[in-house]
This record gives structure tokens, C-alpha cells and sequence, in this order.
């Protein structure tokens, strides 16, 4: 193992000299907070925006301070249909015993105005049907005669921290292992062939598949690196900003943790080997990069599944898919604060396997002095 370890240390020094992985680094880390901040603005500025709603008519007596307690600001406009295209987000139209709304639905304010007047009004109803009532002697109770008692079996706070983290922590973490490892694994194959330094490299006496671990393990280390530090930087930021409704603190659980590291290592190993293979085909770090670009979208698509398809309940079957099957190892066990230990024995045969199919690709790939030794 002492020429892996050459090899690796090697890789390491020339990988720390290369601007291009210490920027992606950096830009891991910079990228993730800045990401996470304006999405808290936006989520704070949409709770506490104040939108406009146009009228015509008398309007009810105390329904005009509740629309001003939840941001509604009522305005006398000659045409709400008409003002309600541009000038106001609603247009409001008060008849006796009923209310006519216009809104545009391509306008994102107008449904975010839309939805808050039609809980206001649904609380106006039930408190004027409730006072005509008592004015009569009547028991408003029998507007509801089942009374709902809820019980949550854990912290909703809790819940929604939870549903935040599944969302973004996944992506987050197979995003920055798989851009991070780039430019590092083309640099040690493609870069060294532009740079003459392969061929010299592959005489040495070290066995071929000593050369080829040591590399895997210097581009896994630096996807590692990038994923902790994006990681790091996403709690931390966590840690500062509040969102609407939900805890200032998020933090994964006790269980998400080690199985976060146990996956970034699996993921992280195994594309390294893919994008090894990969750039050993290229010429030039440019044409690595024509190889490897394809293979970012593909890994991505199957996270972008999870995220748009949030009660997404896969067979088994689902869990041989790489990535896809770590995505959703990770927001099971951050949801539901548990682990199946049957699909995460699925998930690390599928990426180990892959792994090691690319890691023999790449090494079948080392060993054709042909294809090395082309210019």
C-alpha cells in the first residue's frame, strides 16, 4: 500500500495547487448560505408583505379591520375588474350578502392575496353567524357539532424542520460531492495526459491498480472536503436565519448524521471512479469536461425527482438506482428519524457495485498502453 499512498499524496499536493477544485470548494461553501438566506428573505418578505385590494361598496362592519390585520389594505378604486389587471392585487366588489372578487391568476400576489381574504372571510362568517346566533339564544356550538381535538404524535416544529432538511439536504449533498470531485478527477487523468506526466507515472514499478487508488482516494477525499464544507456552511447558516412559522434552529437528527457520512463516503467513491473513467477517455481537460457534464445531469435528475415529488413511496426495486436509491435512504431517515435497514443494505450494494464497475473500467482503461500513450 505504499505507492497508494504515494500516489495519493501525490494527487493531493497537485490537486490543492489546482484554483480550479479550490474554487469550486469555496464556491460550495459560499453558495449554499447565500441560497439558503435568500430564500429565508423571499419566505419572510411573502408572510409579511402588504397587498392591495380595490373596492366598490359599503364595506361590512369589522370585516375592514381584519383584512388590515393580516396586510390588506383596502382601497377605493372606481372598477376592481379593471384595477385589479395592474393596479391592485384584488378587486373586491361589496353587494348586499355578497362579495364579487376579481384577481388575475397569472399574477403569483394576487393568489397569495387571494388565499389570506378567503381565511379572513371564512373567520368573518363563522364569528357573524355565531353573534346572529347568540343574539337569538341559540348555542353557536351547533355550527360544529363534531368538535375536532387534534393530536399531533410529535413537535409540528419539529415536523417542518424535518421536511425542510429532506428537501434540501439530499440535493445539497449529492450536488457538491459529484461537482466537487470534477475537476479534481480530470486534472489527475485528463489534465496529466495534456501535461505529459501520465505516461511518466504509469512506468514507475507501482502496479496500475495501486496508481488508480491512490487517485480514486485523493478525488474522494476533495468530494468529501466539498460536501462537508457546503453541509457546514448550510447549518450554520441555518443557525442565524428564522423562517416563517418554523424553528430557528434546524438540525438533523441524531440518526440522519452518521448515515449522511456513511452515504457521502459511498457516493463520493463511487463517482470518483466514474469520473476517473471518464477522463482517462479524454484527451484534454476540455474534452473531459464535454465527458463528464452529461453525467451531472444524469445523477441530479433522479434528486430532482425527490424534490418535486415529496410523498414519493418507492418498491425496493427503486433503491438499486444509484443516487435515487441515496436520496431517498436520506429523507427516510430524516423524517421519520429511523432507518430501514433493509434499504440501506440495497442502497450500499448498488453503490459499491458501482463503484467497483468503474473503478475496473477505469483500470482496464490504465492498463491499454495504446489509449494511454495517444496523443
Amino acid at each position: 500500500m505504499r505507492a497508494t499512498w504515494i500516489v495519493y499524496r501525490k494527487e493531493m499536493v497537485e490537486i490543492l495547487r489546482d484554483r480550479r477544485t479550490l474554487i469550486a470548494i469555496g464556491l460550495a461553501a459560499i453558495a449554499t448560505p447565500l441560497v439558503l438566506s435568500i430564500i429565508s428573505q423571499v419566505s419572510t418578505k411573502t408572510a409579511t408583505q402588504a397587498y392591495t385590494v380595490g373596492y366598490t361598496g359599503d364595506v361590512p362592519t369589522g370585516l375592514g379591520e381584519l383584512l388590515s390585520a393580516t396586510n390588506l389594505k383596502l382601497v377605493p378604486v372606481p372598477d376592481p375588474a379593471s384595477a385589479a389587471k395592474k393596479q391592485v392585487d384584488l378587486g373586491l366588489a361589496f353587494k348586499p350578502g355578497e362579495i364579487d372578487l376579481y384577481y388575475d391568476p397569472n399574477r403569483q400576489s394576487a393568489q397569495i392575496a387571494q388565499n389570506r381574504l378567503e381565511t379572513v372571510l371564512g373567520q368573518y362568517s363563522a364569528a357573524q353567524a355565531a353573534a346572529a346566533l347568540q343574539t337569538r339564544g341559540v348555542d353557536p356550538a351547533i355550527l360544529t357539532p363534531i368538535h375536532l381535538v387534534s393530536n399531533p404524535l410529535s413537535s409540528p416544529v419539529q415536523a417542518a424542520s424535518n421536511a425542510f432538511l429532506s428537501f434540501f439536504l439530499p440535493y445539497i449533498l449529492i450536488t457538491m460531492i459529484i461537482t466537487g470531485g470534477f475537476s479534481a478527477a480530470l486534472d489527475s487523468t485528463a489534465g496529466e495526459r495534456e501535461r505529459k506526466t501520465l505516461e511518466s507515472l504509469l512506468l514507475t514499478p507501482a502496479p496500475r491498480s495501486r496508481v488508480l487508488l491512490g487517485k480514486i482516494t485523493a478525488v474522494t477525499t476533495i468530494s468529501l472536503v466539498a460536501a462537508v464544507a457546503a453541509i457546514a456552511s448550510m447549518f450554520v447558516t441555518l443557525a442565524q436565519i428564522s423562517f416563517p412559522g418554523g424553528s430557528r434552529h434546524i438540525t438533523p437528527s441524531a440518526v440522519a448524521v452518521p448515515l449522511m457520512v456513511w452515504v457521502a463516503v459511498l457516493i463520493a467513491f463511487s463517482f470518483s471512479a466514474v469520473t476517473l473513467a471518464l477522463g482517462t477517455l479524454a484527451k484534454t481537460f476540455r474534452q473531459g469536461q464535454a465527458y463528464v457534464t452529461p453525467l451531472y445531469f444524469i445523477t441530479i435528475f433522479p434528486a430532482s425527482i425527490i424534490l418535486f415529488i415529496p410523498d414519493f413511496n418507492p418498491s425496493l426495486a427503486y433503491y438499486l438506482i444509484p443516487i435515487l436509491n441515496a436520496v431517498l435512504v436520506l429523507r427516510d431517515a430524516i423524517v421519520h428519524d429511523s432507518v430501514d435497514w433493509t434499504t440501506l443494505a440495497v442502497t450500499t450494494v448498488s453503490l459499491l457495485a458501482t463503484g467497483a464497475l468503474s473503478w475496473y473500467a477505469a483500470l482496464r482503461l490504465f492498463t491499454r498502453e495504446a489509449l494511454l500513450t495517444r496523443s
